[in-house]
């Protein structure tokens, strides 16, 4: 069990008392009235040494947990922090209360960027959106960025295949077509370390998936003196519910592995068998800058990866304007086609095509938060075949239509 008072009392500065604030431009903790710098090493062995006085000072200086009152949020920090707005529900009343005992995570991942980094990103994210509503730059207003470690849980496994595919080459003369049918089969393994799914009710997962990768080479033993100066949620979806989510990754990476390895190009069908064994499953709590504003009466969410940079949130789109743009674009494409082929009816087929693909990519652009549904960056022993055999099983001959003039 942590040592609570060793814990409360190292977010004070060993030089002069005042409060410790993990900095992340310099990946130390610093005191906000001497400006000395400490490592998180240096800081706990510090304390450790003085764990006496740790103890004397504990009743005065202790770790509490934050429990908004509106959508049920359990907020870790320091008891120095002010805790104004929640950063799920935007509630402006959230009471204390004291510490829970066994919720110590396993790993902490630090911040590396700061505050204002966030907010330069989020100019930056929508800076130059054409189908951006003017209104949303003039009359948006940013109602909180607020730096929150977000609760994940972290499974390490083992993936096995078992797989059966039908595949086929292709070839032609000026004749015929071939297709040249065989039968691959595929048995193999693959291990995964440190595949995430967020613990927190209340954080939407596409949004944390979004935000994607970690660098869990970075990752440190949990310590509370990296958490001063930010919020730290606890987790409330079990080990078990987030199996799910890890499981549906891995599964759909190993398939995409295998693919890989079969020799002729175009698969037409498959049987695949995928089962995963989960080895050890940590708790760690992941850094993320939230940021919300109201634009239109609603409220938009957008979050950047703490350690990354990488910046993600949905933004408003003109109708207006998207319409607009897809209509001249139609019409563009229905005359030059007309011109080229002569044809109306081809016109309206390209025009329909092109600008079907186009407006889903312009949509895409502004609606880029998706789920994560493989776990490729994860992948800590690429897959290993244990039998792989392939069988020919026939050729098709097909006719190739006459064209007018042959």
């Amino acid at each position: 069990m942590a040592d609570k008072s060793k814990e409360a009392l190292a977010n004070n500065c060993p030089n002069c008392g005042g409060p410790l604030r993990y900095d992340p431009t310099i990946e130390k903790l610093k005191c906000d009235f001497c400006d000395s710098e400490f490592t998180v090493e240096e800081v706990e062995k510090f304390y450790e040494s003085h764990k006496s006085e740790a103890q004397a000072e504990y009743a005065k200086d202790e770790v509490v947990s934050y429990g908004c009152s509106s959508c049920g949020a359990e907020l870790i920090a320091d008891a120095n922090t002010a805790v104004i707005r929640c950063p799920y529900c935007g509630n402006n009343t959230i009471a204390t209360a004291q510490f829970a005992a066994g919720i110590k995570p396993d790993y902490v991942v630090p911040f590396k960027f700061t505050k204002q980094q966030a907010e330069a990103k989020y100019a930056d994210y929508y800076k130059g959106r054409f189908l951006l509503p003017k209104a949303f730059l003039t009359d948006s207003n940013v109602e909180e960025i607020q730096g929150v470690y977000v609760p994940f849980w972290l499974f390490n496994g083992s993936s096995f295949v078992r797989g059966t595919y039908n595949t086929h080459d292709e070839h032609e003369d000026n004749n015929f077509k071939y297709l040249e049918h065989y039968e691959e089969e595929r048995k193999g393994t693959m291990r995964f370390e440190n595949v995430p799914a967020d613990a927190s009710k209340r954080m939407a997962d596409d949004l944390m998936d979004t935000i994607e990768p970690y660098d869990f080479k970075q990752m440190k033993p949990f310590a509370m003196s990296y958490l001063p100066g930010f919020l730290a949620e606890r987790f409330d979806v079990d080990e078990k519910d987030d199996k799910n989510r890890a499981t549906g990754r891995i599964e759909q990476t190993t398939k995409d592995e295998v693919r890989k390895t079969l020799k002729h190009n175009n698969l037409d069908r498959s049987d695949e068998d995928v089962t995963v064994q989960f080895t050890k499953t940590n708790y760690a709590l992941l850094p993320v800058w939230l940021l919300t504003t109201r634009y239109n009466n609603a409220e938009w969410t957008f979050a950047m990866n703490g350690q990354t940079g990488e910046f993600t949130g949905n933004l408003p789109i003109n109708g207006a304007k998207f319409g607009g743009v897809l209509t001249i674009l139609f019409a563009a494409i229905v005359l030059i086609a007309h011109f080229l082929f002569d044809s109306m009816g081809v016109g309206f087929v390209v025009a329909a095509i092109v600008t079907a693909i186009t407006g889903f990519v312009m949509w895409s652009g502004m609606k880029p938060v998706s789920h994560a549904t493989t776990a490729g960056e994860y992948i800590s022993m690429p897959l290993k075949l244990s039998y792989e055999r392939e069988s020919f099983i026939r050729t098709e001959k097909i006719r190739k239509e006459k064209k007018e003039g042959d």
